[in-house]
C-alpha cells in the first residue's frame, strides 16, 4: 500500500483528495494541517507521494517554500507535488524541484487520477 503526505489543505478539500486517493488506488493518506508539522513528519517517515497546498490553509505558509525547503535539506525522496489553478505557480514548483500537479479545479478529471497513478500504482 502506497503513503500520501497531504498537506496544508482546508478541511473542504482534504477529504476530497483522500476520497479520490483513496478510492482509486490502494492507498493510504496523511493529513498534515501546518507546514511546519510537515517536516516533521518527513524526518520521521517515508511518503511515496506527497501533495502540497499552494498555501497552506491553516498557517497560510507558501507551499513553494516549502518544496524549496524539502529538497535543499533533502528531507524526502518521494515525488512532491504542489496543488494550484495557477500555471506559474505549477511551473515554478516544477523549477523547485516538485513534479507536476493538478488543479484545484481538475480534481476529478481522468487526466489528474492517471497523473496520481504514475506514483501510485
Amino acid at each position: 500500500m502506497k503513503e500520501i503526505l497531504v498537506v496544508g489543505h482546508c478541511d473542504l478539500d482534504h477529504p476530497q483528495i483522500t476520497s479520490l486517493i483513496e478510492g482509486n488506488f490502494s492507498a493510504k493518506v496523511t493529513r498534515s494541517k501546518l507546514l511546519e508539522d510537515t517536516k516533521q513528519l518527513l524526518r520521521k517517515h517515508n511518503y511515496d507521494l506527497v501533495i502540497i497546498n499552494r498555501i497552506g490553509a491553516f498557517d497560510q505558509e507558501s507551499g513553494i517554500e516549502l518544496i524549496k525547503e524539502i529538497k535543499n535539506v533533502g528531507w524526502c525522496e518521494a515525488p512532491i507535488m504542489l496543488v494550484t489553478n495557477l500555471k506559474d505557480q505549477m511551473d515554478l514548483a516544477v523549477q523547485c524541484g516538485a513534479v507536476l500537479g493538478y488543479g484545484k479545479d481538475k480534481l476529478y478529471d481522468r487526466e489528474t487520477i492517471k497523473l496520481l497513478g504514475k506514483y501510485l500504482t
